[in-house]
């Protein structure tokens, strides 16, 4: 079951989008746009539960390793399952901005439980749901950056 609503974001231009229904958890998750294993047909959003020293982690490592989920959700348990959806189709639409087979964006409706190192973009959000008016963040958790760990060996062959 989903809901249309028309949503305007920071990031980019809105529009009418479809948010997914998420039923309430009760604990720390990470929610999928689409369940894992069903390709990249339509499919009712998924849901993994995870400790909240892992849900970032899992969040990308979900992402890079299923891209055919879509957008991924950091869901920590105080974070609304309303406002978790919001940010699931506001990851859809930072997706359609990148360039096609990129792994896709890792988002969260709440301050993320992370380390302040890691890099995020935050998007300021409003939706319209049932002629309602909603403002949130919605935070774009981006993935660390690589070390040039071939150019660290190289240079310590040199220097021995």
């Amino acid at each position: 079951m989903t809901t249309a609503v028309i949503l305007e974001w920071s990031g980019g231009v809105g529009g009418p989008v479809v948010l997914p229904v998420l039923a309430p958890l009760g604990q720390d998750g990470v929610a999928l746009s689409r369940q894992l294993g069903c390709g990249l047909g339509p499919s009712r959003p998924g849901v993994i539960l995870a400790p909240r020293r892992s849900l970032v982690r899992w969040a990308f490592d979900v992402a890079s390793g299923h891209p055919e989920v879509g957008p991924v959700a950091v869901w920590p348990v105080e974070v609304s399952a309303g406002r978790t959806a919001v940010a699931l189709a506001v990851g859809g639409l930072i997706a359609v901005g990148r360039p096609a087979g990129s792994v896709p964006p890792v988002v969260c409706a709440g301050k993320p439980p992370m380390r302040r190192s890691r890099p995020t973009v935050c998007h300021e959000v409003r939706a319209e749901v049932g002629g309602r008016r909603v403002a949130l963040v919605v935070w774009e958790l981006l993935p660390l950056p690589r070390l040039a760990v071939s150019g660290l060996v190289e240079t310590s062959k040199a220097a021995a």
